[in-house]
């Protein structure tokens, strides 16, 4: 079953927060706090409070010790996953971080040259704009390889929520939620789970009393949302951690909920907004097709290729023999060759992207110019096409993307908690 997994993490992506690096002093670096055998630099920290503070409402954000004190949180937790990164020798390509730059400068209508530009405006070189992306896409490709084989989904479980989804309008809800999380230790003494029970209960009664959210997430979470203002944005409720699902199925907009208690500590929800979607009908166009290939190697230039593929076309054309007899005959591909080149019924995405676009163009019956593939040359005939009903598959599909956020957002939280409770953690100046 073919996905689109939501990544639940906080992106250093952000174009614009290189705005400020120009502006930073130079001044002699001091450590910070000590992850294992690494390090955090003072200058890592005066860094990102600088970012943090160019892209959020001054309103929204604590006095700087406390914004300090989770700038450290964050690059400790992200030090911890590089350290598994490594362990674990997750790589990031040359081309994958390219391929990222080139997503972030068409997000704000730029192109690379423009990108280049501008980070030259603002003094950060391109070289260290790339060193920060791919630190953010290992700490995202190391978190989703680890937590994926943490996680195991049955198709009774999917099935269930399919059906539910079906049954039950509700179960097709979006909310918009803010999150503020009071995290306890891996093994909590008593007093520990009443401590931080306290603390989440008074950060309630603040926002009851008008208190901005935002800027007690700032202050006080432990989520890796927090420099946010907490923001999760939209979410489908059946995504959510199921303590939470609970009790946002008849929230409403501007609600305080909490606290609740989970495993990794106390948790506090703002409801930004929710709306329902009604039961969508889904439906495909499937395509019946043939094709004959002609592969290139060492011996079979692409112009040989392709001059075989146009007379076989031609033979075919002017009746000299038949599509199916010149695929038995000539063919390259040993699963359809003998069938006469039937491909059977399938969904166009299925096929390489200039297949593909070659095949939607032809009318029934029509058969094509040679069309060149990562393959080969093939000559394709559309035999026929249909619209198919694929509601129950579509179901099937979300229930499975909605367990499985659900279960990665779970499980982040508890693997952050055991690699903290692993590590050794000292933060510079800190006597606890």
């Amino acid at each position: 079953m073919i996905t689109k997994i939501k990544f639940y993490f906080t992106s250093f992506l952000i174009l614009f927060c290189a705005a400020n690096i120009q502006a930073a002093p130079k001044v002699v670096d001091g450590v910070a706090a000590i992850v294992n055998n690494n390090v955090i630099l003072q200058s890592d920290i005066d860094e990102m409070l600088q970012n943090v503070k160019a892209s959020t409402d001054p309103q929204n954000l604590p006095d700087d010790k406390a914004l300090r004190h989770q700038i450290i949180e964050r690059l400790i937790n992200e030090n911890l996953i590089l350290q598994q990164a490594a362990k674990l020798n997750i790589k990031i390509s040359e081309d994958d971080i390219t391929e990222a730059i080139k997503s972030i400068a068409q997000k704000n209508n730029m192109t690379i040259n423009d990108l280049r530009g501008y980070l030259a405006s603002v003094g950060m070189s391109y070289n260290s704009y790339r060193h920060k992306i791919s630190k953010e896409l290992l700490i995202e490709q190391a978190r989703m390889n680890i937590i994926k084989q943490r996680i195991m989904i049955s198709d009774r479980e999917v099935n269930n929520l399919a059906n539910e989804i079906a049954k039950q309008p509700n179960k097709n809800r979006e909310v918009n939620i803010s999150h503020i999380l009071i995290a306890l230790p891996e093994s909590p003494s008593k007093k520990q789970i009443e401590d931080a029970n306290t603390k989440a209960q008074n950060i309630v009664d603040r926002l009851k009393k008008g208190e901005s959210f935002a800027k007690l997430a700032a202050t006080y979470s432990n989520d890796e949302k927090a420099l946010e203002g907490g923001k999760m944005g939209w979410h489908k409720l059946n995504e959510l951690p199921s303590i939470f699902e609970e009790r946002l199925v008849r929230a409403q907009k501007n609600d305080i909920i909490g606290p609740i208690r989970s495993g990794v500590g106390f948790h506090i929800l703002k409801v930004e907004g929710n709306h329902s979607e009604a039961p969508k009908i889904i439906t495909i166009k499937e395509v019946n097709a043939r094709h004959i290939l002609i592969k290139t190697n060492v011996l079979v230039t692409d112009e040989i290729a392709k001059n075989k593929i146009q007379e076989i076309r031609q033979s075919i054309v002017n009746g000299s023999t038949s599509f199916a007899s010149a695929a038995k005959l000539y063919s390259e591909d040993p699963g359809s060759a003998d069938n006469g080149g039937e491909l059977g019924w399938n969904n166009p995405n299925n096929f390489d992207s200039n297949f593909r676009a070659a095949l939607l163009r032809l009318s029934k019956g029509e058969i094509s110019q040679p069309v060149k593939s990562s393959y080969g040359w093939h000559l394709i005939q559309l035999m026929d096409s249909r619209n198919v009903d694929k509601t129950e598959d579509a179901k099937k599909d979300q229930a499975y993307r909605l367990i499985f956020n659900r279960k990665f957002g779970e499980e982040l939280q508890v693997w952050i908690q055991e690699l903290k409770g692993d590590a050794y953690i000292k933060i510079m100046g800190d006597d606890n």
